[in-house]
């Protein structure tokens, strides 16, 4: 015989059904605005930084062959003064190793042959900011491309005009041909469990664990990272 449900049984099942309709809302109204909220943190926050980046704003490790990239200077109070004529600018050397391919366990006599390069060719912008006509922070935007996939070398600088100071930064990047499936548009991998790896040739970029990372590069496959 099937079991008998009385009206109280009926409305406490309603009254928990409410609830938890209640709780649900309550989450998803609360979880929204914080979500947003670190979202446009976070925007703001690489909307400030120096470096390169795609049309969304994040920021760019491994370029990628003839996509246009936005680039970016940021001059800071603390760095410059109010009233200051500042060249603000970029420069990126394309840097030929021989050879492409070398393991991290070899001799340092051996690894110093392999630091030896030529520059093969140059690319440099810059502009002239004028910092009491601005608010710190200064952002200084350029766009930039890459045409051919190597090893880059970086300089982002902030020279007074009238040679009262200069800064700068500077770094390395590697430029591919293309992405591999695991790889999402802005180059990071699309588990965030894995590290993305250019092949030693720069044909492509992949995902990979942190142990097969270390061994890849040991064995060869990838650039060291220096």
């Amino acid at each position: 015989m099937a079991p008998f449900i009385t009206n109280h049984d009926c409305m406490w099942l309603v009254l928990k059904i409410l609830l938890f309709i209640l709780i649900v809302g309550l989450s998803v109204a609360f979880f929204q605005p914080t979500f947003a909220y670190h979202e446009e943190r976070e925007r703001v926050e690489m909307s400030q930084m120096t470096g390169i980046f795609t049309e969304n704003m994040k920021i760019v490790m491994f370029p990628i062959v003839d996509r246009e990239y936005h680039l970016q200077v940021v001059l800071r109070e603390g760095n410059q003064p109010e009233n200051a004529t500042v060249k603000v600018g970029y420069g990126f050397n394309l840097v030929e190793r021989d050879p492409h391919r070398y393991s991290l366990d070899e001799s340092p006599e051996v690894t110093q042959s392999h630091t030896k390069a030529r520059h093969i060719s140059q690319h440099m912008n810059s502009k002239i900011i004028d910092t009491g006509q601005h608010d710190f922070p200064i952002v200084v935007r350029f766009t930039v491309t890459f045409d051919e996939q190597g090893f880059y070398s970086y300089r982002y600088f902030e020279n007074h005009v009238d040679g009262g100071g200069h800064s700068s930064n500077s770094g390395m990047h590697h430029v591919v041909s293309g992405y591999s499936k695991a790889i999402d548009d802005d180059g990071m991998c699309n588990n965030p469990e894995l590290l993305p790896l250019p092949k030693h040739d720069f044909s492509t970029l992949i995902c990979v664990t942190p142990d097969t990372h270390h061994d890849l590069i040991a064995q060869g496959w990838a650039p060291r990272p220096d």
